[in-house]
Order: structure tokens, then sequence, then C-alpha cells
């Protein structure tokens, strides 16, 4: 194997000159850095990245906080983060937490341990003050989820107007007995879709019904989502629409419909949130809120790698563009009754 004085031999320079290109250190001419590619590859030297990263207290490895790898909506947020890693030469390290906020402290322990330059969270709790602590000296960027009290930056969409507008499309269809299916959770993104919800009818003088409103899993489960759609569906008179905070509850109501005896959208519209692959798996077609999962990641990412590498003082927030994509699964409720 080559080492770094037979390339300095091989290229006519200096070892700290070529140690200096590596690293990244200083200024090397074009004439000369060409000369010392050449005999890297002519070579096959591959530097010792390990002891170059000890060195400089760098591991080349970011964390990534997520709740789960299942739920497809941060399947695509992962992939956008892992791109964006691979491309400036890091390794993207998931840690699932399970909601857990003992296993996100754990995680963040290896900052402090070098083992992680720095980390993404993608599920961040409301009231999660307690970050600031790794914050404050390392770099952290949350991705969708965020406590807009708590000063670290994060890149989401904008979900009350999301909603607000998924809220006017169903009333402009003549829809006015219009549920929603929530979650139990502490997200912000499920705050800002209920009060949204509330607000809007609100507006249009539809009194909000507190038996319309349901409460799935935390982690807004298929089966949660298909139990609470039938409970909905149940109440007389029922919901002519449902708006699901998410598209795996979405396709839960969207079940419980079926199981129930009812069509979609002939008996019952449904509306979800985020676009994912199985909106369009089957028919019905879901019409649904289009979150840029994949963009949510690779910008989050993009931001952190600003605050690493270049000491950037990068934004506190970051909106990236929602879209309201009409399918199959909603129609005015004059042909429902």
């Amino acid at each position: 194997m080559a080492t770094m004085a037979e390339v300095a031999r091989e290229a006519g320079v200096s070892v700290a000159t070529v140690s200096r290109l590596l690293n990244q250190q200083g200024t090397v001419s074009p004439n000369t850095a060409e000369r010392v590619y050449a005999a890297i590859q002519k070579l096959s030297y591959e530097p010792n990245l390990l002891a170059r990263n000890f060195r400089k207290s760098e591991s080349r490895v970011i964390l990534i906080l997520a709740p789960n790898v299942t739920n497809p909506y941060y399947a695509h947020i992962l992939s956008g983060i892992g791109d964006a890693a691979a491309g400036q030469g890091y390794a993207a390290l998931i840690f699932t937490t399970g909601d857990d906020p003992a296993r996100e402290r754990e995680a963040l322990e290896m900052l402090k341990k070098h083992r992680a330059d720095g980390a993404i969270l993608i599920a961040s709790d409301m009231g999660c003050n307690w970050l600031l602590e790794y914050a404050d000296r390392y770099p952290i960027v949350q991705c969708s989820e965020y406590d807009p009290e708590v000063d670290i930056p994060h890149v989401s969409i904008d979900n009350y107007q999301a909603t607000q507008e998924s809220m006017e499309y169903l009333i402009a269809l003549g829809h006015r007995r219009i549920a929603i299916i929530s979650a139990e959770n502490a997200y912000i993104s499920t705050s800002l879709r209920v009060k949204a919800y509330r607000d809007t009818l609100a507006r249009h003088g539809i009194a909000p019904r507190e038996d319309y409103i349901a409460q799935a899993s935390r982690d807004y489960s298929f089966k949660s989502g298909k139990w609470r759609a039938k409970e909905l569906l149940g109440i007389d008179p029922r919901p002519t629409a449902i708006f699901c905070i998410s598209d795996t509850l979405a396709l839960g109501a969207i079940t419980a419909a079926k199981e129930l005896g009812l069509r979609v959208p002939q008996d019952v519209t449904v509306v979800g949130f985020d676009d994912v692959e199985h909106t369009t798996m089957l028919h019905p077609y879901i019409t649904t809120v289009a979150q840029p999962c994949y963009e949510l990641g690779k910008q989050s990412a993009h931001l952190l790698f600003a605050r690493m590498t270049q000491g950037k003082e990068i934004p506190r927030q970051t909106l990236l563009k929602h879209e309201l994509i009409v399918r199959e699964s909603s129609a005015p409720p004059d042909l429902l009754e």
C-alpha cells in the first residue's frame, strides 16, 4: 500500500503539500494539485481517514433520530438525508427512538463522545427545552417536527396553511359535516392541523362537533385509523367527509368505510396528508396534501453541513412548499346524500 511520502515523491512535492491538499488546509496551486491527484491515482493511495478524523476531532458521521423506520413518511426523509450526507462524504447513522426521550438523550450523548459530528431530529415533541443542552454545543437541526419556543433551526412545511387549504377545499365542495382523525402525540404538526381544522370551520360559521374529533394512536397506525373511522361513521348524523392528518390514517378510514358497506367517495369523502406512495396503490386514489419529504430531509442535511463544516449561521425556520392533490377519494356531498 502506497504511503503519503511515496505520493509526494511521485508528484515532486513535499509531504506537507500533499497533507495540506488532502486535509483542505492552506492553499495549493491548481498545477500542483493536479500532479498530486495524478500521483494518488497512479499509486492507488488511500488516505488513513480514521487517523485524520481523529486528529481533527471528526467522526464523519451524522446522527438521524427517528421514531421508527416503518412509517413511509419517515422513509423518504431518511433517503434525502442519506443522499445529502453521502455527497458530503459523511455516513448517516439512524437511531430509532420509539418516541422515548430517554432514547433520544442516549443517542445525543454520541455527540459528546465525538462519535458523531451533528444530528438531525425528525420527530421532536413540543416542550423539548432539554435539547438546548446539546444544541448550544453541537450542530443540531430539527426536521418536520419542532418546538416553536425552542431556538433550534428547523425545516418543515406550513402545516396550518396546508390544513386550511384542505378544509377550504372540502367546504367548497359543499361539505359541512367534516370530521377529523388526529393523533395522540405532542407534535407541532398535529397541533397546527387540529387548530386549522377548527379555525376554518369557525370562519365559515360551522360549529366544530367534539364527537367529530377523533384521536388515533401516537404513531398514526393503520389499525387505529380504522377503528377511529368506524366510530365516526357510526355517529348520527355521520360525517360526509373525514380529514385525516396522515395518509396511513386515511387508508385506515377507507378500509373502515368499506367494512361498514360504505363507498368512498360516493358515501363518504376521505382526505389524507403526506402523499406517501400508498395513496395511489389501490383505488380510490387518495386526495391528500403532498409534503416534499425527500427535500425536507435533503435540506435539513444541507443546513446541518453548513453549520458543521463552515460554521455558518443558518436560518431558524425553513418552510418548503406543499401541494393539495385532488384524486378519487373526494366528491361533493350532494353525490353522497
